[in-house]
């Protein structure tokens, strides 16, 4: 298997000490939980060994992941981890033909051009998407990060005693884990396929030809705007919002007309991308998959079906992999929607 992650970019790129061969593990920090899977490579293809989602208590980020880490089936030094959100970017532009390296070289100077801050506030890499296209130029996505959240999240991996082996975008793990799988096949050369990965605050869309990626943007609402609209509506509070959203009961169909009108403002920004995709690259979007925390509403896949005019569905990529024999795979199947990102981030070294 040969990863994403691996050909795309790293904006931190440690020396990696040695560590159990065929061992990896993703680490997703979001707001309100951490998320982790750690995979194990063979001859046959990947194995989960372990994966755990565990809720930030009382903003101890740090107390949260070691009390995650220690329950690890094989200790680890080496943890990939990513940002997201604000202060982290991705653009798809086109540039003169060259070489990786002299792009790099060059879009180091250049990189003011094309992100709204100061070469010296931010890390960046960029990645050739398509190699021989014809033409003098050539489709590349490059990424931005501002290092304060890089150089924050080296070091908290540093005071957890672990090695950053690589701190990406949560974007691109989602991508990753696409591509190291092969969990699209299909090469229509007509159709692409999109995903929503719903966080809490904010949801990340992209779209895939080919298990690379030609377009990311970030949409600031996700799962929360549920909750709060809940809130408002029943006059409930948001943690009795939060509880009736996981369980609704007997109020399943009040619950989804209350959070239908929420996904109204994600709905117009999916039309919007996606007329700007199908524009700009003549390509239609064929199926919709969604993932994060936010996509775990039961019958999210429905409202969004109704009012976008693609094939909708939950995404699954556990299904590509074998299960060591202590994974509770049905309790797996609950949180599976959360584990996305450190996924991905778990394959990059696979």
């Amino acid at each position: 298997m040969y990863p994403l992650l691996g050909k795309y970019f790293s904006l931190i790129q440690k020396v990696i000490p040695s560590k159990t061969e065929g061992v990896s593990v993703g680490l997703d920090i979001g707001t309100g939980d951490c998320k982790l899977v750690q995979v194990q490579g063979s001859l046959d293809g990947c194995v989960l060994k372990y994966w755990a989602v565990e809720s930030i208590e009382n903003g101890d980020t740090v107390g949260t992941i070691r009390r995650m880490f220690e329950k690890l089936s094989i200790p680890c030094e080496v943890v990939y981890t990513s940002v997201f959100g604000k202060g982290t970017l991705i653009r798809y532009i086109n540039m003169p033909k060259m070489p990786l390296e002299d792009l790099r070289n060059s879009f180091a100077i250049e990189a003011d051009k094309y992100f709204p801050f100061s070469k010296e506030q931010i890390y960046t890499d960029c990645y050739i998407l398509d190699e021989e296209i014809k033409g003098s130029q050539m489709p590349v996505m490059a990424a931005a990060t501002k290092k304060e959240l890089i150089d924050a999240r080296v070091k908290l991996m540093t005071e957890l005693g672990f090695h950053p082996g690589f701190i990406g975008i949560n974007a691109v793990a989602l991508a990753n884990v696409v591509n190291v799988l092969k969990l699209n096949e299909k090469k229509d050369d007509d159709m692409s396929i999109a995903f929503l990965d719903m966080g809490e605050s904010i949801s990340n869309l992209t779209i895939m030809i080919n298990n690379l990626p030609w377009f990311t943007r970030d949409i600031f609402s996700g799962g929360q705007e549920f909750t709060k609209r809940l809130s408002n509506t029943l006059e409930i509070s948001l943690d009795e919002a939060e509880e009736i959203k996981r369980n609704p009961g007997d109020k399943k169909q009040e619950v989804l007309n209350i959070c239908e009108s929420a996904v109204a403002n994600m709905v117009r920004e999916l039309r919007l991308s996606f007329d700007y995709f199908s524009t700009e690259r003549n390509q239609e979007i064929s199926t919709l998959y969604l993932t994060g925390g936010g996509s775990m509403l039961d019958g999210i896949v429905e409202i969004f079906e109704k009012n976008l005019d693609v094939c909708v569905t939950q995404w699954k990529p556990f299904d590509a992999l074998k299960f060591s024999s202590e994974i509770d795979v049905e309790l797996l199947k609950q949180k599976a929607p959360k584990l996305g990102v450190a996924l991905g981030l778990a394959l990059y070294s696979l």
